[in-house]
């Protein structure tokens, strides 16, 4: 693959036009558009996608082609992420050498509930990728038939530039572009824990690829976090990486405004109930995620485990679905005991429900619920349903 340095394009945004700025669409086409309609996105906005526009969602090629269809208009810009290019890569790059671990992704792709952009193709074009050889075999016929795509994705800029915000994908070293230039591309589309850098900024960077969730250590939150001290804003939902994940369109009122009028609109596809009861929140919540997710077994059963968080101390029964790798007496978990500050009436988005709860999430923070609840019905459903705390249902 020839090396793709970083351009930049730069924007003059008149007062008076909003910035929205969506992030980690991740191949939920359809979820992308129903936040636009949700904006009200119109040609008098500035429209700005930071990024993973494929995989981890089942609508990667419509996502993909929906956003070369938008590039072309004048007000919306397009930019790369890491996954965008590492995708290219692979197909680039495939060869004897790397045709098993490729065809190894894909069969850990169709095993989730996601699909691949390879896959994708390969259905388009009527080829079945069932094997390593076959993938080698129809690398050339995925490359030139669907060169316009592949293209777009190797002549995207990697960082918008305007009067009063930067927007890359994964983080930046410095403010100083011109130094930027000189790193390596894969270095700013793939800066994790950017936040946690330290790194101050004159104008606000706005950034993707992290999931909010992880830069809090108390409450698994999913809405854009605005970081006033380091002039970052960070707006990565999670959207198809977490069962609770949502889309996040981040709305700046115009370019000169105060940062405190900025707001978001979000969207998911889970199930909305209504609380019937109320619940206090919980004291001193833990979140547990990929960096501070290192725990050790205590007891170990076949439905939960008890286990012990190394960071805090705190022990917990968690079901084993939550602890996603085992070494031993050590493990990785995922998981949250906060329980969510409900009213009854209050609509929460359902997540999950299991012997634990119902974990659900109100205003872009995830917790538990253990009170009663109805279903909110479709049109064409006749009953509602009541469910007790054990999640049994009964028509009313």
């Amino acid at each position: 693959m020839t090396p793709i340095n970083i351009s930049i394009k730069h924007l003059q945004i008149p007062k008076g036009r909003r910035i929205l700025a969506v992030s980690d669409i991740h191949g939920h086409c359809s979820l992308f558009q129903r936040l636009l309609k949700q904006a009200d996105f119109s040609d008098s906005d500035i429209l700005i996608l930071i990024g993973d526009l494929i995989e981890k969602g089942r609508e990667n090629l419509a996502s993909l082609r929906y956003a070369m269809d938008l590039s072309q208009q004048s007000n919306v810009t397009v930019l790369m992420g890491n996954v965008d290019l590492m995708r290219l890569k692979m197909i680039e790059e495939l060869c004897e050498e790397t045709c098993e671990k490729f065809f190894d992704y894909l069969m850990t792709i169709r095993g989730r509930s996601w699909s691949s952009i390879f896959d994708e193709m390969a259905s388009e074009a009527g080829i079945t990728l069932d094997s390593p050889e076959k993938l080698l075999s129809s690398r050339h016929i995925l490359l030139d038939r669907f060169h316009r795509e592949w293209d777009f994705i190797r002549t995207l800029p990697a960082i918008a530039e305007t009067q009063n915000y930067i927007f890359v994908h994964g983080g930046l070293p410095t403010e100083d572009l011109e130094e930027v230039k000189t790193r390596a591309l894969f270095d700013i589309l793939k800066y994790d824990n950017f936040m946690a850098s330290g790194l101050t900024f004159q104008k606000y960077l706005v950034t993707g690829h992290w999931p909010v969730t992880i830069y809090d250590d108390h409450i698994s939150r999913l809405s854009p976090l605005i970081n006033r001290s380091q002039h970052i804003i960070s707006i990565d939902g999670g959207c198809g990486i977490y069962p609770e994940g949502q889309l996040n369109l981040l709305i700046i009122p115009e370019i000169d405004c105060d940062i405190d009028r900025i707001s978001h609109v979000s969207c998911d596809d889970l199930p909305v109930i209504e609380a019937l009861a109320s619940q206090e929140a919980s004291a001193s919540p833990v979140n547990i995620h990929y960096l501070n997710g290192k725990v050790r077994i205590l007891e170990d059963g076949e439905e939960f485990s008890h286990i012990e968080h190394a960071k805090t101390g705190r022990r917990l029964k968690v079901l084993n679905k939550y602890i996603y790798s085992r070494d031993g007496q050590w493990a990785r978990l995922r998981f949250t005991d906060y329980q969510l500050p409900v009213a009854a009436g209050d609509r929460l988005s359902l997540a999950e429900q299991n012997p634990m709860g119902c974990l659900v999430k109100k205003d872009g923070v995830c917790g538990w619920y253990q009170g009663p609840w109805k279903t909110l019905p479709r049109p064409e459903e006749e009953h509602e349903q009541i469910h007790d705390e054990t999640g049994i249902g009964q028509k009313r």
